[in-house]
């Protein structure tokens, strides 16, 4: 740890002192336990000294390719396995190509390289480190790859999967389509005999690097793809009693648009719809259309029973033949196993390539662990991992707080020190990497997620979920004692982006039905996500969110923030689990929320403008950092947040107790900076020391009730600014500071700019001069803030 980062971390408290300037000293208490999950030694490369690093920068500058000869510069007490898709498993594998006399080179495949592993413990314990290197290529996955308890390493000789130096190994869970022939104009088609009847069903086609998504009606504008090319229910339709399968639309599309009357496989199509207050969306089958009647039957309820269709939810139907339109679009015949592709480059011979990829796998490296058996000291490396199949919306947990409950590019299960780093797993159905059931110390490091179906990174069970129970003790301990206990992981430095394809409600970092001992999310860059940037739904215990930058959140979904925590509570009778959270140090902008339903939008998404002929609300009903149903002994501290819509930070609901609101800045925030919108059971919650700028005159600076004090112990030493004008309070009185502060809040507050260098592009630093510093505002140091160590933008 540097001296520079030591210094910032010693300038939080977890409590505040009256008013008062932070107790500095008291620190140590309070960082003890998300420090140390910072330094734990890496299951990797970090451990083993410089040997191996010699050893492979020379094996690097000695070739130009994979075809190595020479092996005999391996370190002593180091094993090296090699793999590659032109290997042999009937080989040695110890060397990294095929040897002169044709006999000896590497091994074929990770299975046999894994056995080899597991033939030398056979012999006695391992002496050593063991790396299983992979050269380039491709190499398709029928199964996915299995490790289990008894391949597990130790601290002194840990094992690895990787990638040779300067090779792409690339696993891939995707299986080839080839044999294609023209079908009519620009379109192909091809047989697959397998997916007749449904026997392989996939949603995703990739081709060149790039996911196609299937044929659709409406098209939308590809320059702006996610508020166009939308169709709305007109009314919801009770069917059987209930109004979750069956509505009138709204015939939009334009002209030149093969419509539902043109349509002859209905029963193949799907819709994607957001139904009730859009906080999820669905992908049904389609019964039938009416198209006369402008009225469709969906085959299946939308899951969530609560959730029901309502009046200006947006949808499109999808996986139709006549909406095969443009380049890029495709469709599956599930009947007689045809698919059809308008390749997206009219140029491109397709028939000459079998590039075209359709996912058959949705899970690639799993790593199974058990309570009395968990899996150490292994790492999964600088591998890429892409093209598995989307688990939703087939296998979908009862609870729509959940990730995807099955199905990642990498699945550490019940393990313990063990390393996931460097890799790039993108083009992905399901999650991108999840730590399931009991995990301890991992580390999820450096690598980039992207273009996933669902979570970027998920720590997770797949348990019941919580209730919105605060104060019964005996049923939160029942609660909790069902949930794994992950202690310790810390999941830094990744870049996560384009997440939520096929999952809507999820985040770029998903926490899920666990008991969480000080599990950190650092240094993180994560980007236009479907939904949040981080959430965390229906746990106990202690995460720390520090230094991430997110921005462009909840893009398609709405109720939601840059982070989210819902139904997440200390539990005292576990001292491991008593902490309340810190969320300290991240910068968020842009978070955006979407929203489509005919009701009233007002008072909840204030500050929304509307799109699409105004059917679609967009901004619309965002926080920056979001406490719903889990305001208990929160620390949000030294926090940027700019552009959401409702506020900087908000702990709306439920009866939130005893948290610390401090040296945060909230910028250009819609509606409100904050939204003080608490309960008159809260109590013991402050809001000290932060800076709240808006210029927006249809904003405002707050929004309160009039319970407030009676929920708010302290709120003071801010600096308020509106851009010259008065700021503004909302549900309070006449909505004047002066009324404000008859209450006994900002008392000591400035109304005063706070000299931001440059926060229109991005620096948030503040002038020397600032008045804030007279209030006892401590610098944030945005410099250690996203990416560090050299990771690319």
């Amino acid at each position: 740890m540097n001296t520079r980062r030591k210094t910032n971390l010693r300038n939080i408290v977890s409590r505040p002192n009256n008013g008062q300037t932070l107790d500095v000293q008291s620190v140590d208490r309070l960082i003890t336990g998300p420090c140390s999950a910072r330094i734990h030694r890496w299951a990797g490369f970090a451990i083993r000294g410089n040997q191996l690093f010699v050893f492979l920068l020379l094996f690097a500058q000695s070739i130009g390719s994979h075809f190595v000869t020479a092996h005999a510069t391996e370190p002593a007490g180091h094993t090296f396995f090699y793999v590659s898709p032109g290997g042999d498993d009937e080989w040695s594998g110890r060397l990294p190509s095929i040897n002169q006399q044709q006999n000896d080179g590497p091994f074929a495949t990770l299975e046999r390289a894994r056995d080899a592993i597991r033939q030398l413990k056979a012999n006695g314990p391992l002496t050593g480190p063991v790396t299983v290197m992979l050269l380039s290529g491709t190499y398709r996955l029928s199964e996915p790859f299995v490790l289990t308890g008894e391949d597990s390493g130790t601290p002194q000789a840990p094992i690895t999967y990787t990638a040779y130096p300067g090779q792409q190994p690339v696993l891939s869970g995707g299986q080839p389509i080839s044999g294609w022939t023209p079908y009519r104009g620009q379109v192909l088609q091809c047989s697959v005999p397998e997916a007749r009847k449904g026997k392989w069903k996939f949603r995703q086609l990739f081709f060149n690097g790039q996911r196609y998504l299937r044929a659709r009606w409406p098209n939308n504008d590809q320059q702006d793809p996610l508020y166009t090319g939308w169709t709305y229910i007109d009314q919801p339709i009770k069917n059987g009693g209930t109004l979750l399968s069956k509505f009138s639309y709204d015939p939009v599309g334009e002209s030149n648009e093969a419509g539902p009357e043109t349509w002859t496989k209905v029963e193949q199509a799907e819709i994607n719809i957001f139904p009730w207050y859009c906080w999820v969306n669905d992908i049904v089958p389609v019964k039938q259309i009416d198209a006369a009647d402008h009225t469709i039957e969906l085959a299946r309820d939308i899951h969530f029973s609560f959730m029901s269709l309502m009046a200006g939810n947006r949808f499109y139907v999808e996986n139709v033949l006549e909406a095969l339109d443009r380049p890029g679009e495709w469709f599956l015949d599930s009947d007689s196993g045809t698919v059809y592709f308008w390749p997206p480059d009219e140029t491109i011979q397709i028939i000459h390539f079998s590039d075209v990829i359709a996912p058959a796998l949705d899970s690639l490296i799993e790593l199974r662990g058990t309570l009395d058996q968990p899996i150490r000291n292994i790492t999964i490396a600088k591998l890429t991992l892409a093209h598995t199949r989307s688990p939703f919306p087939d296998r979908q947990h009862d609870s729509h707080h959940s990730p995807m409950m099955h199905g990642a590019a990498v699945t550490l299960a019940h393990c313990r020190d063990c390393r996931v780093s460097d890799n790039r797993c993108h083009l992905l159905g399901g999650n991108g990497i999840r730590l399931q059931g009991a995990n301890r110390e991992n580390r999820v490091e450096r690598n980039e997620v992207a273009h996933t179906g669902g979570a970027g990174v998920s720590l997770a069970s797949d348990k019941p979920w919580n209730t919105n129970e605060w104060d019964n003790q005996e049923l939160l301990e029942q609660q909790s004692g069902r949930y794994p206990k992950l202690v310790r992981n810390v999941i830094t430095n990744n870049h996560i982006h384009h997440c939520g394809v096929f999952k809507k409600n999820c985040g770029g970092v998903h926490l899920f039905a666990i008991n969480s001992v000080d599990n950190v999310i650092s240094h993180n860059l994560i980007h236009d996500m479907s939904d949040k940037g981080m959430t965390m739904q229906d746990g106990y215990g202690r995460f720390i969110v520090e230094y991430n930058d997110m921005h462009h959140l909840g893009l398609e979904i709405a109720d939601t923030g840059g982070v989210m925590v819902n139904r997440w509570y200390p539990l005292a009778s576990d001292p491991e689990l008593a902490h309340g959270n810190i969320v300290r140090f991240n910068l968020i902008r842009d978070v955006i929320g979407c929203g489509a339903y005919s009701e009233e939008r007002h008072p909840k998404g204030e500050g929304d403008s509307t799109r699409d002929g105004g059917k679609l609300s967009v901004p619309y009903y965002t926080w920056g950092i979001y406490f719903d149903n889990s305001g208990v002994d929160n620390l949000i501290f030294g926090n940027i947040v700019q552009s959401a819509v409702l506020g900087g930070v908000a702990v709306p609901v439920g009866s939130p107790q005893n948290n610390h609101i401090e040296n945060n800045i909230f910028i250009g925030n819609s509606a409100y900076q904050m939204d003080l919108r608490i309960g008159s059971a809260s109590r013991g919650n402050r809001f000290l020391r932060n800076i709240l700028i808006y210029t927006n005159p249809g904003a405002a600076l707050l929004c309160a009730r009039n319970s407030i004090s009676q929920s708010m112990a302290e709120c003071d030493y801010n600096v308020l600014w509106a851009g010259g004008a008065a700021p503004r309070i909302h549900g309070i009185g006449d909505g004047s500071l002066s009324e404000w502060r008859k209450r006994g809040f900002d008392r000591n507050s400035l109304v005063a700019d706070p000299l931001l260098i440059d926060a229109e592009n991005g620096d948030y630093r503040l002038h020397p001069d600032s008045p804030a510093f007279t209030l006892g505002f401590q610098p944030i140091d945005v410099e250690q803030i996203g990416l560090q160590n050299g990771n690319a933008d």
